[in-house]
């Protein structure tokens, strides 16, 4: 993520509500080993309990297509990589305010949370899902030069 200028990151309320959907399962941050991250008990209204674990990351989004009729417009990239897309509602959302913006082009970051549920009994069969933490309306906050 390097690059000139000012990147902008969207704020959140903590609240992790939009879930990134054609998620590319062989990705490192989906993967439920050891060292995952920490247990994470209830309280972000996700059904949250023992056996979830899970990961905070920076996510990035991008556009990857300018077709407003695509389901796949807006990328989002973990660790360089692209894991999935955002929601077909809000990738259209999104893709008219940073047209409207100007910021087709510009860093944006914002949160993300890699949540595996695992199974007691058979830690091969965890299910990964990755939220995103953006409110709305989108706020900017900028950061870099």
């Amino acid at each position: 993520m390097q690059g000139k200028g000012k990147g902008y990151f969207l704020n959140g309320r903590g609240q992790y509500t939009h879930e990134v959907v054609c998620l590319e399962r062989r990705h490192p941050a989906l993967a439920c080993g050891e060292g995952v991250g920490r247990v994470l008990v209830g309280g972000s209204g996700l059904g949250e309990g023992p056996g979830v674990l899970g990961r905070d990351f920076l996510a990035r989004l991008v556009e990857t297509r300018g077709d407003s009729l695509c389901r796949n417009r807006i990328a989002v990239h973990i660790a360089g990589d692209c894991i999935g897309y955002l929601p077909p509602s809000l990738s259209t959302i999104y893709a008219e305010w940073a047209e409207d913006w100007r910021l087709i082009d510009t860093l944006i970051l914002c949160r993300a949370r890699v949540m595996i549920r695992t199974r007691p009994a058979c830690r091969a069969k965890a299910t990964a899902q990755v939220m995103l933490d953006i409110a709305r309306p989108f706020q900017l906050r900028a950061f870099g030069s």
